[in-house]
């Protein structure tokens, strides 16, 4: 009886969100503010709004955070203070935005208040980042939600970004990673707390789905320390994938100045 209450309720909520989709009045209003706004805004974002996002232009070549250059004479950067002595799985993270208490409300109204759209407008910025980097990627990936917590939110965000993001830029978009463990919440863990949180938990659920010798582009919404996507990395390269590019869409400054 349960799992059928349960399996009526996550109905009831997809038919939520996509009514919620095709209602909301997209290029009429700001998607952060809702004021009244161009049908030609970019994003969908008034003037105002869209001067308060901070776009990554110089990240890191290795952990994708923004850098303060301190060395006029130095151009190629080789890593940041952040990442110069960690050892990451991935080939390499790219970022689109800032994390600020501003920026956080595209991501928070996607993921708590059920803002489904935000990720269309996410997943068109993202796009226009890779437009500018220079790899090149088989498949699209996503970081999985557990069962528990995705039956309770009702959708994946990194997940529906991943899918319009491959709509645009055509990419198949797989679902082959799994997560063994509903683990804690990390926003407010330690890198050393996430780490051991996470160990162990992701799994390749779908091996019929060839990854060897692949490239892969993996989406998350926010990084922070790295420790989420390492872990996936670590299991995609252990299963014979050949590079792995993380992408997200904010991450949080840390500080990061080019080493002397």
């Amino acid at each position: 009886m349960k799992s059928y209450l349960n399996k009526k309720y996550d109905i009831f909520k997809n038919i939520i969100n996509i009514f919620l989709e095709f209602i909301y009045p997209e290029n009429i209003t700001c998607i952060i503010c809702n004021k009244p706004i161009n049908k030609e805004n970019t994003y969908s974002m008034c003037k105002n709004c869209f001067k308060e996002l901070h776009f990554i232009k110089d990240g890191c070549i290795k952990c994708g955070k923004p850098i303060i250059n301190h060395s006029l004479e130095k151009i190629d950067i080789t890593g940041c203070s952040y990442c110069f002595s960690k050892n990451f799985y991935f080939d390499k993270s790219i970022s689109c935005i800032e994390y600020t208490d501003f920026s956080k409300k595209i991501v928070f109204g996607l993921k708590y208040s059920n803002k489904t759209y935000m990720s269309k407008y996410i997943a068109n910025i993202m796009k226009e980042k890779l437009d500018i980097e220079s790899i090149k990627f088989d498949y699209i990936l996503f970081v999985p939600l557990h069962k528990k917590r995705l039956r309770k939110r009702g959708f994946n965000q990194s997940q529906k970004i991943a899918k319009y993001l491959g709509k645009v830029i055509e990419i198949p978009v797989v679902d082959v990673i799994g997560r063994k463990k509903n683990t804690k919440r990390l926003y407010n863990l330690s890198k050393a707390e996430r780490k051991k949180e996470l160990k162990n938990v992701f799994i390749i659920k779908d091996t019929k789905q060839n990854l060897k010798n692949k490239n892969i582009l993996l989406i998350d919404d926010i990084f922070t320390t790295g420790t989420t996507v390492n872990e996936i990395s670590k299991i995609l390269k252990l299963n014979g994938v050949n590079k792995v590019y993380v992408m997200s869409f904010l991450t949080k400054n840390n500080d990061c100045y080019v080493l002397e």
